[in-house]
């Protein structure tokens, strides 16, 4: 039988999911799938390891990152500089919702709308009142160019910390139910490799889980965009 997870946390006291968003620890989630994986410790995983697991969870978020809004961020790691009007977007950045320059807000525009008002708006100084994506690059401009340093901070979705196998980072900011999707999603593709621990159809039950959360997740959280 196919790992049950705990997803009583949908209808506690309190609330819905972002009542009950905080730091979910992953290695608990590994704990808690071993005795599906025949495994009492991370020692006895025959057929996998525990990095393969954390791959996949890691898998897993940025998949979901790319189908709902479930993380979004504010990022303050960019500071404008005078005479430069595009500056390269976080790394984990997936879309960006909204940009201030310092705490007044930007509007959003196309490049293309930018060059009607302004062939040299690419270089023209003054106070910024608009942001843009550069589509040559992985930068948001703003427009003016500003003269002063100051912040740039946006809000984005984005994908969480990286899970990796050396353990840095073992936690995701997300909501209770998270636990039971990368449950799922980690034990439909360890049941889904080739070899003798293959069950595809537990394996595909699983992924069919998996998009039953995504569902859940996206009538709550919205679409990524």
């Amino acid at each position: 039988m196919p790992f049950e997870w705990n997803t009583t946390e949908w209808n506690s006291p309190g609330g819905p999911p972002s009542a009950n968003t905080g730091a979910l620890d992953t290695t608990t989630v590994i704990d808690g799938i071993l005795p599906t994986l025949h495994a009492d410790s991370r020692a006895d995983l025959v057929y996998w390891t525990e990095g393969d697991l954390i791959t996949w969870m890691d898998e897993g978020l940025k998949r979901l990152a790319r189908t709902c809004g479930v993380f979004i961020e504010r990022d303050t790691s960019i500071t404008t500089s005078n005479g430069t009007a595009l500056y390269p977007l976080p790394e984990r950045q997936d879309a960006t919702l909204h940009v201030s320059f310092g705490t007044a807000g930007l509007k959003p525009a196309s490049m293309l709308e930018l060059e009607m008002r302004s062939a040299s708006f690419q270089t023209d100084a003054g106070t910024p009142d608009h942001w843009y994506e550069d589509g040559q690059g992985w930068n948001v401009g703003v427009s003016p160019v500003p003269t002063i340093a100051t912040q740039l901070p946006l809000i984005m979705t984005c994908w969480p910390p990286e899970l990796d196998a050396a353990k840095r980072n073992t936690f995701v900011q997300g909501p209770a139910p998270l636990a039971g999707y990368l449950a799922m999603y980690a034990i439909g593709k360890a049941l889904g490799e080739e070899g003798e621990a293959e069950m595809p159809d537990v394996a595909q039950h699983c992924m069919a889980r998996c998009e039953m959360y995504e569902q859940i997740f996206q009538r709550y959280y919205g679409n990524a965009i």
